[in-house]
């Protein structure tokens, strides 16, 4: 473009064209003229070069300011043209963005505001994009100069069904300037508009603290670097409703007996909201719906009962009727479906004058005076010596009752099996080795919840049961008279939790001594129980609480099984592939869209894993060579339900106290207000062309070239 400047030397070519030849003649009354033109003649030959000057200079300028937009979309400026700036767009991709307000979500209100910042934006200022989620993306990381490439990454944009970490977030804004700085060095100017409904949830930090010590620091940083801007769109008073939790009853789920399955639907808002109607899809079917009353800021449970007939991979769903934020209406659970449930029970004295260490645990597990009860439960007994050749894998849960110890490699066998999602219990008693239990039970595959200490004769007085804060004695609550807090015990290892630990103790003494205490290890459960399975021990066998209290730790134990098959968006979901898989595997997504699966070998044999759950819905995983399907649910945290924001004020006081930032409210109010009026090269050049245009005429009237009268 620049090439048209060549056009400036055609005022020269035509001057010295147009100059007159003539040839010298002496002649007297010349003699007259020629004295008076020398003495005119340099003032003419300044006039001339003036007006030459002038019409060369508006070519230049014309030229000049229709080039300046492919000068400066290439990279190149004038030294006149000044530095240009760089604007980071980074748009709040929480799902609360997505709440619909006529008929457009915050998020697409969020998009439009930028592209329109993107547009309002003089030629050549660059725009980077990055996304606030966990972990936060950047799909523009350095400075874009082309206004239309950058719109279409912008119009891509996708908000997520997580929330965002805000620390890292701003690290993320934090490394695209460093970037733009070292690859575009000629921009002057920096800023960052973060475009937000300012929910308190993905604002405030998540050890529960207002102010968090390293988001402070970040954005102190950015101030020191860029101009920051936060455009709030959010509104006060947003009402939502979500079904925050959704959960088998017990965790037995066979085809022997119906599964009560509860639902928690929430009303986040400050309006009751009466005759609600909550369904229950099995299998993409509706199964059953009620209706409920939700007060304002309560939740209600809502619970229905499902026999299944078939056994595998089962869909349970719950859906209330949609409002402004719909992600968050609906929620799901996989629910594995047996026949019946397989209980291995190792016993460390088979044959015993009482009948085993496992004869009382076995009818507890499987009561005979109850057939349907015995048809989803079924134990196999056998004795410890052939622990190390038996396969886990049909077992839901394994029992060991007063084993006296346990080998290395029967430790590993039973961690890969727990990791793996099974159940582990263990009963104590006067066989059990306690140096072997925690040399390869506590410090080596650390599943033991507790280190064992000495035996303790007797507890004396009545249980604690903690307030019945836990799964497993939680049914007993208002139910005293059941007896298990007076089952008499006469021995008891004493056990201590380490000090940091995800450990829980389920019931204990009246000193507080831990009884029964759990732990969660990899996707599996461990519950570790300080007395004897049978008689020899406790009376609790002979007591009316011991079936139910056995039942309750095997429905505990063996809820890993849902639990791993159940998880958060964001979170991976991962498994082994058994012997019949094969060296493929794919997963299909809720869209429709199928991934390849990696799959690795390891100590534990062959794994698979896959992190890209960032869809909320059901997940399908088939391996190559089989027609069976494994079925995983991935819901939203309903955590960011919660639409409650974030003032201007605590924006300033608690989220970033002492950093330098802009609010805005309005698109207007935003626009103007960010990208100020500024004249650019262009504009400046066009105004100088009417300028020496202006000058131009007047100077060829002054010296007479214009002059129509003679």
């Amino acid at each position: 473009m620049l090439g048209w400047l060549a056009v400036a030397a055609a005022p020269v070519v035509i001057h010295l064209l147009s100059r007159r030849r003539y040839r010298v003649s002496d002649w007297a009354a010349m003699q007259f003229l020629v004295a008076a033109v020398r003495e005119s003649r340099r003032r003419l030959r300044i006039e001339n070069v003036l007006l030459l000057v002038v019409r060369t200079l508006i070519i230049v300028l014309v030229v000049s300011a229709v080039a300046d937009p492919y000068v400066e979309s290439s990279g190149l400026l004038f030294a006149a043209g000044g530095g240009r700036t760089h604007r980071v767009l980074v748009l709040d991709g929480s799902y609360s963005m997505g709440y619909e307000t006529d008929g457009r979500t915050r998020f697409d209100r969020a998009k439009e505001l930028a592209a329109r910042i993107v547009e309002a934006s003089p030629q050549g200022d660059g725009f980077s994009l990055v996304l606030m989620s966990s972990p936060p993306r950047a799909p523009v990381d350095s400075a874009a100069l082309s206004p239309a490439d950058f719109l279409r990454e912008l119009e891509a944009a996708r908000p997520t069904e997580g929330s965002f970490d805000l620390a890292a977030t701003l690290e993320c804004v934090d490394s695209v300037l460093r970037k733009t700085r070292r690859e575009r060095p000629r921009f002057e100017r920096h800023e960052v508009y973060f475009l937000t409904d300012l929910g308190r949830v993905g604002w405030t930090s998540r050890a529960g603290r207002a102010t968090d010590v390293e988001a402070v620091r970040l954005a102190k940083q950015l101030a020191n670097r860029a101009r920051l801007v936060v455009i709030d769109l959010g509104r006060p008073g947003a009402d939502n409703l979500a079904v925050t939790r959704l959960e088998s009853v017990g965790a037995c789920v066979t085809t022997a007996c119906p599964v009560e399955i509860a639902a928690v639907p929430h009303n986040f808002g400050r309006r009751d909201c009466n005759g609600q109607n909550v369904e229950l899809m099995i299998d993409g079917r509706r199964a059953a719906r009620r209706t409920v009353d939700l007060s304002a800021g309560r939740s209600s449970v809502v619970r229905f009962t499902h026999r299944f007939d078939a056994p595998g991979d089962h869909v349970a769903e719950v859906r209330l009727k949609g409002d402004r934020l719909p992600v968050d209406n609906w929620r799901r659970l996989v629910l594995p479906v047996r026949r019946s449930i397989g209980a291995l029970c190792v016993d460390g004295r088979p044959g015993g004058p009482r009948g085993g260490a496992c004869a009382y645990l076995a009818v507890a597990l499987a009561p005979g005076d109850d057939l349907q009860a015995a048809s989803w439960v079924r134990p196999r007994i056998v004795p410890e010596s052939t622990l190390v050749e038996t396969d886990l894998s049909p077992y839901d849960c394994v029992f060991l009752c007063d084993v006296a110890q346990v080998t290395p490699s029967e430790a590993r066998m039973l961690g890969r099996y727990v990791r793996a999602g099974g159940g582990l219990v263990v009963f104590l008693g006067d066989r059990v080795d306690a140096a072997r239990y925690n040399r390869e039970l506590f410090d080596g595959e650390s599943l033991l919840p507790a280190r064992l200490q000495g035996v303790v004769e007797g507890a004396g007085g009545a249980l604690d049961p903690r307030d019945y804060a836990h799964p497993i004695v939680e049914p007993f609550r208002g139910r005293e008279k059941a007896g298990l807090l007076n089952t008499p015990i006469e021995k008891y290892y004493k056990l201590t939790l380490p000090r940091r630990t995800n450990a829980r103790v389920a019931l204990a003494t009246q000193s507080g001594e831990p009884l029964i205490v759990t732990q969660s290890v990899g996707r599996g459960r461990v519950a570790l129980v300080a007395t004897s399975a049978d008689t020899s021990w406790t009376a609790g066998p002979l007591w009316p609480s011991y079936v139910p209290i056995v039942q309750e730790i095997l429905a505990y134990a063996i809820a890993g099984r849902i639990a791993e098959r159940n998880v958060m968006v964001g979170e991976a979901i991962f498994g082994t592939v058994s012997g019949a898989g094969g060296d493929g595997g794919r997963v299909r997504l809720p869209d429709g869209r199928e991934q390849t699966l990696s799959i690795r070998s390891a100590a534990e044999g062959r794994e698979w894993s896959f992190d890209g759950t960032e869809q909320s819905g059901v997940y399908a995983v088939r391996f190559d060579g089989s027609e069976a399907e494994s079925l995983f649910a991935v819901n939203v945290d309903t955590i960011e339900s919660d639409l409650d924001k974030l003032t201007e004020a605590q924006l300033r006081e608690e989220i970033w106290p002492g950093v330098t930032f802009d609010y805005r409210t309005t698109w207007e109010e935003a626009t103007t207000a960010t990208i100020g009026p500024r004249a650019g090269l262009a504009r400046g050049l066009l105004v100088g062309v009417l300028v020496l245009l202006l000058a131009e005429t007047l100077l060829g009237r002054r010296f007479g070239h214009y002059d129509t009268q003679k």
